[in-house]
Order: C-alpha cells, then structure tokens, then sequence
C-alpha cells in the first residue's frame, strides 16, 4: 500500500512511522529539509504521474484559498492544485484535517476529514488543553490555582480543557446551551452557566478561553471583562472572538491555532497517525477494496 503525504508540520514525520509500522510505503511531498526517514521516501509532486496511491493525506490546516498547503520543510511554497487532485484515483482515501472551501472546490469526491471523527476530537484535545494551559502559564501574572477561569463552549475540546485547568486549581465557569451539558459540567465539579449569561460572567474572569468558532465573544461582553484578563481562543478560523474590541479595550486576546503541533507534536502527530490508520481501515471495508 502505497501513502502521500502531501505537506504538514512535525506531526507528518510521527504520521509517516505509524504508517510504516501498518505497512504502508510512505511518499512524502514538501519536506526537502528533514532528513530521511527510514522507509520514506521524499518525492515531488511530478512523481505522482507514475505512482499508484492508495492513501493520499493533506495537512491537519487543509487547503487554503489560493490552493496553498502548509509545508513547515520545504523549500518554496507548496500547492494543492486540480490537476494534482485529478490524479489521484478512486480507489485512493483522501484525508484532510479540516474542511475549506478550496479544497471542495478542486476535489469533486469523498474527503474525510479527520477532525470532524470522533476518536480524532477526543484525543486531539488532550494537547490542545495542554497547549491552553502553557499559555495560560506564560501570559498571566498570577498561578493558575485559584484564578477565576471561563471556557465558552464544553464539547470535546472544552470539556477536556476545563477538567485540566479544574485540576490545576482553578475555578472553571462553563459556558454552555445544552441542559445535558450543564449537568455534566456540575457533575465535574464545575460552575456551569447558559451562554446568555456571559456578558455578566466575563467580568469575573481572569482567563477566558473560547472553543466555539461563533462569535460570541463581542464588543459588549469584552467590555465587561477586567483589564487584567486575557482571552485565549482555540476556535478555528476567523475564531470566535471580536479581536479588534479587544485590542481596543486593552486586553489580550491570543488566537491559539494549531496548539497540538505546537505544544506536543510528537504525541498530535501519533494520535493522528493511529486515526489515519483507523479511518483508511473503515474506508476501504466500507467499499469492499
């Protein structure tokens, strides 16, 4: 079986062991400055004309509008065009961390995007609360025990960031829509509140840290906030914070993309190596292949 991986960070290079321990030869295009890889092999795009795939694995970021792809270590800017994604055949799992309108647009067929599973989101968030809590660490003057911390939103993400920061000491408020949310935040030991109350919550906040990418982190809520917080939004673009209403009212509001890769690469990119796995499995059971 034969796998692409088409751009990436750091977490490629855990991607493309695990691949290789499930049997997989590994082609990699947009790393000129790693060294190689045992068992991987560093192609250029070119290369795909003669090559038969069976797995083809865009970066955890997508594909940006004018059809660039992150490519921590290559050499030039690297593109995800129609005529590449013409080539790669039916028979071929196509996998992308996230869904953009670009990448819709040049590959007419199923994509799975990892995120959007189950087993990815859960585990994912692990580094993602842990990345949450550094910068928490790094940008606030005061011990994260016992500060007043609000996290926005309490799915997979906010879940796991807000029992971390409750362990750590912290008060954790949560902000959620859901009855069933709220009675799981209170049976964590957490102070739930319906999102319609953040405006009057934000004000006792230290830290809020927004994981719904929906604005609802406005001009009248930041308002509300003390000088002294800080936002962190974990929310993927354009995130869910007015960050021009904070740069206004003096307050830092930090845009914490891509945590995982960042804070612990090593671990994201074996987590998403074991999902690809997982999920090239289930796509070709699903087809019979």
């Amino acid at each position: 079986m034969n796998a692409v991986l088409f751009g990436g960070d750091a977490r490629q290079l855990e991607i493309s062991r695990i691949l290789v321990q499930h049997g997989y030869d590994v082609w990699m295009i947009g790393f000129e400055q790693i060294e190689i890889i045992e068992n991987v092999k560093k192609i250029k795009t070119d290369d795909l004309n003669s090559l038969s795939i069976d797995l083809f694995v865009l970066p955890v970021s997508g594909v940006k509008e004018n059809g660039e792809v992150d490519a921590s270590f290559a050499n030039e800017p690297l593109f995800f065009t129609k005529e590449i994604a013409d080539k790669i055949p039916e028979s071929c799992a196509v996998m992308s961390g996230i869904k953009t309108a670009a990448l819709k647009q040049m590959i007419q067929r199923e994509v799975t995007f990892l995120f959007e599973r189950e087993d990815a989101a859960i585990h994912n968030s692990i580094p993602t609360a842990e990345g949450t809590l550094m910068i928490a660490m790094q940008q606030t003057p005061i011990t994260i025990h016992q500060s007043k911390v609000v996290v926005v939103g309490f799915g997979r993400v906010g879940m796991t960031t807000a029992r971390l920061f409750h362990q750590v000491g912290a008060t954790v408020s949560t902000a959620v829509r859901e009855t069933g949310r709220f009675a799981r935040a209170s049976e964590m030991g957490l102070d739930p509140f319906y999102m319609e109350e953040l405006h009057t919550q934000a004000g006792l906040a230290d830290i809020i840290i927004n994981t719904v990418p929906a604005l609802l982190l406005t001009d009248e809520v930041i308002r509300q906030m003390k000088k002294t917080a800080i936002i962190i939004d974990l929310a993927s673009m354009p995130g869910g914070t007015d960050f021009k209403a904070a740069e206004a009212a003096g307050i830092q509001a930090i845009h914490a993309l891509g945590l995982p890769g960042k804070a612990a690469p090593e671990t994201a990119g074996k987590i998403l190596g074991q999902v690809i796995v997982n999920a090239a499995r289930e796509w070709k059971m699903e087809r019979g292949l």
